[in-house]
């Protein structure tokens, strides 16, 4: 039997599959199977990957969404230690032998992670996940609702040990790994996570490597909604077993194709799919952590923000009703929550739905033009520029300042990797 199951469930994504299956291809560790699982695609994807290597299973199966996909592949999982890679990212070529050689040195823990890089496609330096989101997103959150559940001690620069309890130097088990990819100082971080997994994603589900048992213990993914279950399965993970994760960086995430093409099946977390996104991962927080009984005034500040959040994207596609009910629930005179009040004034103005859409769109363009005029980002000469073009040129963008793009060159992996 292979040492590690991977389950990629895939929908229509012939265009960058080929992307993230070569990079199973090119792991150092050899000794997996690869199930992909084709949830109704209606394109070449089979044909694209038939032939390419004897450890790849193919199940087909009517589309039932992503996570009825990855539920088919775990029952015809067969090894030891089972992972998930989405059709449209990639892995680095140490992530496997990095991770399960950490399990194989730790037979009482039952899942690993590591970081990862998000490719946004728009020329920007890549994100360095999840020491950003820790640092500034969610430490951001806490602010807002007047935590200090976040804060670190005196003298303390690590954002990690906002969550995690202790840190080490990687050991022996994973020595010759971290040096061949320059990074001899890479550190393990180790703790109870589930308590701070209602700041939101602390882990990504492709860089993370867990046993069957651990899987058997908590269950397949939740399929009532089309997204957001990732954040279910991980926090059940984190709360049924403690946490290790691995400062290096194991895969890339791509906001676009290859060659910087719009996906030709978009993300669920974006775009359209944003408002749905955040409406499920509110009903899983509210499961996990703010259910009906819950009094902690700080949960509850919080669940403010996942309102928010929703109420701001129901807002985006013109959804009045949808909007007023969910910053009705979100308004606070309070930091970080006021923003709800004006946003809920919009939406009960505007006399249609179109309308309120095209309302909010110009509102949150001119606050973009603000915010990088006070940064320096932008120079009044050119958002006068801008300006005057979008005058004559109605359906160009106010302010756009994103190049062609490309993927994360290896120079600039090599940075994020030395630090």
């Amino acid at each position: 039997m292979p040492e590690v199951s991977i389950v990629l469930p895939t929908f229509n994504r012939v265009d960058v599959i080929g992307r993230a299956v070569s990079s199973v291809l090119r792991q150092s560790f050899p000794d997996w199977e690869l199930i992909v699982v084709d949830d109704g695609s209606t394109d070449s994807t089979r044909a694209r990957l038939d032939g390419l290597d004897p450890r790849i299973r193919y199940i087909e199966q009517p589309n039932q969404g992503v996570y009825a996909a990855r539920n088919t592949g775990l029952k015809a999982v067969r090894g030891r230690f089972v992972t998930f890679l989405d059709s449209d990212d990639e892995w680095l070529p140490h992530f496997l032998a990095l991770t399960t050689a950490f399990l194989r040195a730790h037979p009482d823990r039952h899942w690993v992670t590591t970081e990862f890089v998000e490719d946004l496609g728009d020329g920007s330096t890549p994100i360095l996940h999840d020491r950003h989101d820790i640092g500034v997103l969610y430490c951001g959150f806490a602010r807002a609702v007047r935590s200090r559940a976040l804060l670190l001690p005196t003298g303390v620069k690590d954002d990690y040990l906002r969550v995690y309890e202790r840190k080490r130097v990687v050991g022996e088990w994973g020595r010759g790994i971290v040096e061949s990819i320059g990074q001899p100082d890479a550190m393990l971080y180790q703790g109870s996570l589930f308590p701070h997994m209602r700041w939101g994603y602390l882990n990504w589900l492709p860089v993370t490597l867990c046993t069957r048992e651990a899987i058997a213990q908590i269950g397949p993914f939740a399929t009532h909604t089309r997204s957001a279950a990732d954040y279910h399965f991980l926090a059940r993970l984190a709360r049924a077993f403690p946490a290790s994760m691995i400062a290096v960086p194991s895969a890339i995430k791509y906001e676009r194709a290859v060659g910087n093409q719009p996906l030709a099946q978009a993300h669920l977390a974006t775009g359209s799919g944003a408002y749905r996104f955040e409406v499920n991962k509110l009903g899983f927080f509210d499961e996990l952590f703010a259910g009906p009984d819950c009094t902690d005034e700080e949960t509850l500040r919080l669940r403010r923000h996942y309102c928010l959040a929703a109420g701001h994207r129901a807002l985006a596609l013109g959804l009045r009703q949808e909007a007023i009910g969910y910053l009705r629930q979100a308004a606070a005179w309070q930091r970080g929550l006021w923003g709800a009040w004006p946003r809920l004034v919009l939406a009960r103005i505007a006399p249609g739905d179109a309308t309120a859409r095209r309302l909010y769109s110009g509102w949150i363009r001119g606050m973009d033009v603000v915010q990088r005029l006070l940064s320096g980002r932008l120079s009044p000469a050119t958002a006068l520029h801008k300006a005057l073009r979008r005058v004559m040129k109605p359906t160009a963008p106010l302010y756009d300042e994103r190049s062609d793009g490309q993927t994360v060159t290896d120079a600039a992996l090599a940075q994020l990797l030395k630090r």
